[in-house]
């Protein structure tokens, strides 16, 4: 889960390297995420914010934007879910995975539930979604996390539970990011990031990216 203000967006299209065309044309191999609005979700949410809930507009709203991010999601849904998958190297096991869109949330956005909160950059939506994504998959192999997990509280004994989980997420959002897209667009999501909640943890992994690595390869 991660906070953060908006930022200007670029043109995602330019912006993806290493695309496989062919790729794209298989079916059914990975999940699909299909964004959705829930009016008890969002009720509940803005009345847990102390914010004013108005029906109609919330709905007219969330849903103009879900037209808008579906399409832009799809370019790319299959190789993020791909490379997730070569990275983590854990299985996906739904066909389909709601992502509860909400006008208001402490957080940008949750894993569990997968709920996004309303962004106007959507190059740091897709940022977002590859970051619980990676909590989601990871979650499928507990034991194999919990020896990560060790290996992460010997290296750095003084670190709370949730920077040492998110030393692992974050690593792996990071490569996901180099992966598929350029370095104009990664050092745009970096910028970002880095001057939010958090910061620490991706200090520290980018200035041990590649000792972490080596850390993380787990035998089967």
């Amino acid at each position: 889960m991660r906070n953060c203000a908006n930022n200007q967006t670029i043109n995602f299209g330019e912006q993806i390297q290493g695309f496989d065309p062919q790729y794209s044309k298989m079916k059914n191999l990975y999940p699909k995420i299909k964004f959705v609005y829930s009016l008890p979700y969002n009720r509940m949410l803005a009345e847990y914010e102390g914010k004013e809930f108005d029906e109609i507009q919330f709905r007219k709203e969330i849903q103009d934007y879900i037209k808008k991010l579906q399409p832009k999601w799809q370019k790319i849904e299959k190789s993020v879910f791909r490379a997730l998958k070569e990275i983590i190297k854990n299985e996906w096991q739904e066909k389909e995975i709601k992502c509860y869109v909400v006008k208001y949330c402490k957080f940008s956005a949750i894993s569990g539930p997968l709920t996004l909160r309303e962004e106007k950059d959507f190059d740091y939506v897709f940022d977002l979604l590859i970051h619980e994504l990676a909590h989601i998959l990871v979650g499928y192999d507990f034991e194999k996390y919990k020896k990560i997990e060790k290996k992460l509280k010997e290296q750095f004994p003084n670190e709370s539970p949730f920077i040492i989980r998110h030393i692992y997420i974050n690593w792996i959002e990071l490569q996901v990011l180099r992966k598929l897209f350029n370095q104009k667009f990664v050092k745009k999501i970096l910028k970002k990031v880095l001057n939010i909640k958090g910061g620490k943890i991706w200090d520290i992994v980018l200035t041990r990216e590649n000792n972490l690595k080596d850390l993380f390869e787990i035998s089967e």
